[in-house]
């Protein structure tokens, strides 16, 4: 038994000296009038992660989400606003690396939730009302990506969206949301981040 657990505490001490860890985060928001209605759109977002370089290629780690929008009452849409948080564990491989620069694949798997508002109208008296919907999404994603060192502890890293499988809760889906969808967004999703290495 002595034996097993020094095994074991040697094979972890091997795993922390070779693992370097690293967090980064990336920070978006657009607002935008529509000149039509005379109203703005705000939409938003925040999402930190934290990893772990187990050598060279191979990288693990965990990302965090929190996001939203809101539509003004003048909107097309009408007043509207969501608020939608997720976790994604996920692992990432570098297949090419040549100096600064290096590109590698991200698979991940995603589960986020949130609350959206949108007006309505009271069938029984007629007077406008404020309806809340809970929503929640699960998937998974393979996504390329890129890095650029700034420095010894800084990096530039943009992923792109790649492939993705989405499965929304049916009778808590917003309106306009597909139950399952399979997508391939190589150009129309790009997310910048900035890594720190400890």
């Amino acid at each position: 038994m002595k034996k097993f657990l020094f095994a074991v505490a040697a094979l972890a001490t091997s795993l922390t000296a070779s693992a370097q860890l690293w967090v980064s985060g990336s920070l978006s928001f657009q607002n935008e009038t529509d000149w039509g209605y005379q109203d703005s759109r705000a939409t938003w977002g925040f999402n930190p992660a934290i990893g772990y370089a187990l050598d060279d290629a191979l990288e693990v780690g965990l990302e965090l989400g929190i996001s939203g929008y809101n539509y003004g009452e003048k909107s097309q849409y009408g007043e509207m606003s969501n608020i939608k948080f997720s976790i994604a564990p996920f692992a990432r491989y570098t297949f090419l690396s040549d100096g600064d620069f290096s590109m590698f694949a991200q698979g991940k798997v995603g589960y986020s939730f949130g609350n959206t508002k949108t007006p309505g109208i009271d069938p029984a008296t007629l007077e406008k009302i404020t309806k809340e919907s809970k929503t929640w999404q699960f998937g998974f994603y393979i996504e390329p990506g890129i890095k650029y060192a700034l420095t010894d502890n800084f990096s530039m890293v943009a992923t792109l969206g790649g492939l993705s499988f989405t499965h929304n809760d049916p009778e808590k889906a917003s309106d306009g949301d597909d139950q399952n969808a399979f997508k391939f967004n190589l150009f129309t999703s790009l997310n910048f981040g900035l890594v720190y290495s400890f």
